[in-house]
């Protein structure tokens, strides 16, 4: 796990020393650039050891005769696979790092490499031959690469405010991706919220030569369920291939950990780990809740889970109470994100890497992409329960849902987690194909957007402004294969995952140099659950019904079929106390107005709205704080951190 930096078409080389500097907390170990002023490419590297610890590993890295270069972010789990029929073609090798089997792998097979990777990274290679840079992101988005395209230039980074150390890149507001940021929390595809920086999408890769920057997607995940299989051997085949790819994601020459919250996904990650390695002494780490801080959002504590699941395993486990002064972590982690995300789960993601860091632990094993991969989400059961209702034609009990939905609404208050999920489903109840899967994953709605957003801000009519984001269509049609549940499950993994828990997991983890895995996201795992039917991904209303089939063996029933909690914060608690006075002063008529972007009346009502208990604006709110925030620091300030 690293930090990349580079250019095209420039001849710059204090430009790389700049944009190094931006991130140091990405590469603690080291940092290197190379340049070549002829072909006016340069690429540098902030470097945090992980394999080959030794001043071999050191990047940029070039090939024998330095034809080819490479400033690679990550880790390739297959790269020893990799590495043996490349000696026997008489290739060289000077370290023991994937990063060298990247750089033979492409002499043999250019960008067609990509299809024998199995890992996640973003990399930029240099082919002095070709005269040609190839920029690559991982099958899923895992690792994070922005761009930028300036004539024939091209500057990147694995984060925007190394990009920012340019003088000639912008940091001017993209207006239009405001409202999809206010939809989802976060902006997916391509697009930032700064005026021409992007992001590469997972699976794609950029190919720059003679000034011409071409993107292309290189990776595309088939559902096709099998339905010869038996169930017993689904199960069998789901733990089998389960701990041979935790296994391999334990490569490592620095400690190595896990995060346990309890859930079925990290404790399946740690029981694998154990099942690996019986004798092993693994540390894992988690967060407490205070529970007067989880009343007001009807949140569970799962640190008793976590407990019960070391002692099952035999497994240390220690933990960090999410107490913090959020006051004061909430600009740190803005600068960090880059990006403005409004989910609160960014400060245990810190706080556990943080912890970890001081233990001494520098890579954890995390369960981010269960869900995706095997159903486990409400929105899957919802799905479910939509087809069904499907086939008995126009659904009757449309109003008596609305009239729940109210009813709940008024006797327990707007914010109860019963109304929530009731208003949301009723929802996405008479929507269908994408609309669906917006309806289900948004987190304002359209009404309260139209109002909020002044109608100059991003130039689209009101007709126009209800339209989903274009990548949203793209991703949609894009799916390959059959079954409802497996398109929707491949959207999230385009954009919830890639965009937003791979994007804010990797910013909070490297903000104090630790690097996380993902083992469910690995892609011989991918491929099995995308052979898997639905049926067995989702058994009724049991979500995960194979993955927790097989993990009976290692963990109780209290664990396994408990329900649903999700890695998060006390936000309403944080918005009444916490974050009172700072959202006083930040959304307040004067700040508003001079800000330019929303109606100071309509703020001013959500506001009021949402104090009273009389709607859900909980996360609108803190969409609006961070932003603002977020404004402070990349716009205003051009990526200067500030503070409150």
């Amino acid at each position: 796990m690293c930090g990349i930096c580079g250019y095209a078409g420039d001849h710059r080389p204090e430009l790389l020393d700049a944009m190094i500097a931006a991130m140091p907390h990405r590469g603690p170990d080291g940092h290197g650039t190379w340049h070549d002023g002829a072909a006016g490419v340069g690429l540098g590297h902030r470097r945090l050891s992980i394999i080959d610890l030794s001043e071999a590993g050191r990047q940029p890295m070039s090939n024998e005769d330095g034809t080819v270069w490479v400033s690679f972010n990550g880790e390739i789990y297959n790269f020893q696979e990799l590495r043996g029929p490349l000696e026997q073609k008489g290739h060289r090798f000077r370290s023991h790092t994937d990063t060298e089997v990247l750089l033979h792998l492409y002499e043999e097979r250019g960008p067609d490499m990509l299809q024998e990777l199995n890992g996640m990274f973003a990399f930029a290679i240099w082919d002095q031959r070709r005269r040609q840079l190839l920029l690559a992101r991982d099958h899923v988005g895992i690792k994070p690469l922005y761009y930028r395209v300036a004539g024939d230039r091209l500057y990147f980074a694995s984060e925007i405010k190394a990009l920012l150390r340019i003088p000639e890149v912008p940091n001017e507001l993209n207006a239009a991706a405001v409202r999809h940021y206010l939809t989802f929390l976060w902006v997916p595809g391509e697009e930032t919220l700064l005026r021409g920086i992007r992001k590469l999408e997972p699976g794609h890769y950029l190919l720059w030569r003679d000034g011409k920057a071409e993107v292309r997607p290189w990776f595309q995940l088939r559902y096709e369920p099998d339905d010869s299989v038996s169930e017993s051997d689904w199960i069998e085949q789901v733990h089998e291939t389960f701990v041979r790819t935790t296994r391999r994601q334990m490569v490592s020459d620095v400690p190595l950990g896990a995060f346990l919250s309890g859930g079925l996904d990290s404790s399946s990650i740690v029981s694998s780990m154990r099942e690996a390695f019986p004798d092993r002494e693994i540390t894992c780490y988690t967060v407490r809740f205070d529970a007067n801080d989880m009343a007001r959002d009807q949140g569970a504590d799962d640190y008793p889970y976590a407990r019960r699941v070391a002692e099952v395993l035999d497994v240390k486990l220690k933990g960090v109470l999410l107490k913090p002064n959020v006051i004061r972590l909430l600009p740190k982690m803005i600068w960090h994100l880059d990006e403005p995300d409004a989910d609160p789960a960014i400060f245990p993601s810190y706080l556990i890497c943080k912890l970890a860091r001081e233990d001494g632990t520098t890579v954890l094993l995390s369960g981010t992409g269960g869900d995706e991969v095997f159903f486990g989400y409400r929105s899957h059961v919802a799905y479910r329960t939509y087809e069904r209702l499907r086939w008995l034609g126009r659904f009757p009990g449309g109003p008596a849902l609305s009239a729940a939905a109210a009813a709940s609404t008024a006797a327990l208050g707007a914010q109860n987690r019963v109304a929530r999920r009731l208003r949301k489903f009723q929802k996405g109840l008479h929507q269908s194909a994408l609309e669906r899967h917006l309806a289900l994953s948004e987190w304002s709605s359209v009404p309260i957007r139209d109002e909020i957003l002044r109608p100059d801000v991003d130039g689209a009519s009101l007709a126009d402004a209800r339209v989903e984001p274009a990548c949203m269509r793209k991703y949609y049609e894009s799916f390959a294969g059959r079954g409802e549940l497996n398109r929707h499950s491949h959207l999230l993994i385009q954009t919830f995952l890639a965009s937003h828990n791979f994007l804010y997991t990797d910013k909070t983890s490297m903000a104090v140099s630790v690097e996380t895995r993902v083992p469910f996201m690995d892609v011989e795992l991918m491929r099995l659950a995308a052979r898997i039917p639905e049926d067995y991904k989702l058994r009724g209303a049991t979500t995960k019904y194979v993955l927790k089939k097989a993990m009976e063996r290692y963990l109780p029933a209290s664990v396994l079929y408990r329900s649903k909690t999700g890695f998060g914060a006390p936000l309403r608690q944080w918005i009444a106390e916490d974050l009172h006075r700072p959202i006083e002063e930040l959304l307040g008529r004067k700040r508003v107005e001079e800000r330019g972007l929303f109606d100071p009346a309509v703020v001013e009502r959500v506001l009021r709205e949402n104090e009273r208990d009389e709607a859900d604006h909980a996360y609108l709110i803190y969409a609006l704080l961070t932003l603002e925030l977020w404004l402070q620091t990349y716009v205003d300030r051009r990526g200067e951190e500030v503070t409150l």
